[in-house]
């Protein structure tokens, strides 16, 4: 957001004013005077604004701190894996810019390990044969999360193949194959 309203109290006694004490940037405080006022032209960062009553002689202060996160990155998990036969791969994510990333178990035929939930290139152990999903998801504080699905298909080793004793035919047309099943 560009935007906020402050929510001051209103003074019983005296008149109030909003300042800010830092920030990124240099937005507008809309009304000063107002106790709701609202801010614009904000960029991504923290803000602390101050509200002072004064009565004279006297005040009274307290600050407020904003804090505007950016969009996250968008999250890319990396292309589907259809593997052979192991217990392990790395993944393939794409490295945040804005955000911190984290991958989960979506589903799976068991648990397996991630050795480090925020790399987007951690490695999973502990597989075996069966479809996985996971997913990477890229936060920033108060914003929606983006995420993004990679499918790993790890098969089993296929049944050894036997085609059967050889054969040796006299003035035949047709012979039987003898492959055994799968």
């Amino acid at each position: 957001v560009t935007s906020t309203t402050l929510a001051g109290n209103p003074p019983a006694a005296g008149s109030g004013n909003w300042t800010m004490v830092s920030g990124p940037n240099s937005p507008t405080i809309t009304t000063p005077s107002s106790p709701t006022s609202t801010v614009t032209g904000m960029i991504a960062g923290a803000y602390i604004f101050r509200w002072t009553i004064t009565n004279g002689a006297c005040a009274s202060s307290n600050d407020v701190q904003i804090t505007i996160y950016a969009l996250p990155t968008v999250s890319n998990a990396g292309t589907d894996q259809n593997l052979c036969n192991v217990t392990s791969t790395t993944f393939a994510g794409n490295m945040p810019t804005t955000g911190t990333g984290t991958w989960t178990l979506v589903s799976g035929p068991n648990s397996p390990t991630i050795t480090t939930s925020s790399s987007p290139t951690s490695t999973v152990t502990g597989m075996i044969a069966g479809v996985y999903d996971f997913r990477w998801t890229i936060s920033n504080g108060a914003c929606p999360s983006s995420n993004d699905d990679v499918q790993i298909t790890v098969y089993a080793l296929p049944t050894t193949a036997n085609a059967g004793p050889d054969q040796n035919l006299c003035n035949v047309t047709t012979a039987t194959l003898a492959g055994n099943t799968p």
